[in-house]
């Protein structure tokens, strides 16, 4: 992304937020490391995303797996960032070794399920353009590397991070077309030990929120 017309993308969110104006930004946590005996497979540009709660029954008419068969094997209608929804998660064994690791002793039950990503056009004039108004400020969103890989690479070394994506509406204040891969901010993340892949673009100020270049 170009630098200007940037702003502080946490800065804006607090301001609108006091407006009741914002929808938080945030992606799902990193897939554990290693992560296995799953009973889906991501397929290219698509995004895994997790559920994971204390406080499913402890019975169920069809269990998961010992020694998780007090957790459901599924769960109807999980929230997800992408459309369209999907109708059940799928329970996850590595992610629910990794959350109840995490939080000992742990009683979380976790599921996983693949949505669509929406690629972008990473040579759209739109991407850069939008920087350029004066009520620019800058949005960012990260989401795990993408298991399955993607038609739209970014290269080497981040091969299953596409080089543009169409946000989730849900995720963000303002979802563009097009949001381009940002190597800074994921370089960082992955600094922190999450496998992700960051995007960052420009969204517009809403009229009299008072933020002007």
């Amino acid at each position: 992304m170009p630098p200007r017309g940037k702003r502080s993308f946490r800065a804006v969110g607090a301001l609108l937020a006091a407006a009741g104006l914002w929808t938080a930004c945030g992606s799902n946590p990193g897939p554990p490391p290693q992560a296995a005996r799953r009973a889906v497979n991501c397929k290219a540009d698509e995004a895994r995303e997790y559920f994971c709660d204390d406080l499913l029954p402890r019975s169920a008419a069809l269990p998961a797996p010992p020694p998780y068969d007090s957790c459901p094997s599924t769960v109807d209608h999980p929230a997800s960032e992408y459309d369209p929804p999907p109708a059940v998660g799928v329970f996850d064994v590595s992610y629910t070794e990794y959350t109840r690791k995490r939080a000992p002793p742990g009683h979380a039950c976790c599921y996983s399920w693949c949505s669509p990503v929406k690629l972008g056009d990473p040579t759209s004039p739109a991407a850069r353009a939008a920087c350029g108004t004066p009520s620019a400020f800058r949005e960012e969103y990260c989401m795990p590397e993408l298991e399955g890989g993607t038609s739209l690479s970014v290269g080497s070394p981040f091969d299953r991070c596409p080089a543009a994506i169409s946000p989730p509406s849900k995720a963000v204040f303002s979802a563009p077309s097009v949001a381009l891969f940002d190597t800074r901010l994921t370089h960082s993340h992955r600094g922190k030990g999450a496998a992700e892949c960051c995007y960052a673009w420009c969204s517009q100020a809403p009229a009299g929120s008072g933020i002007l270049k």
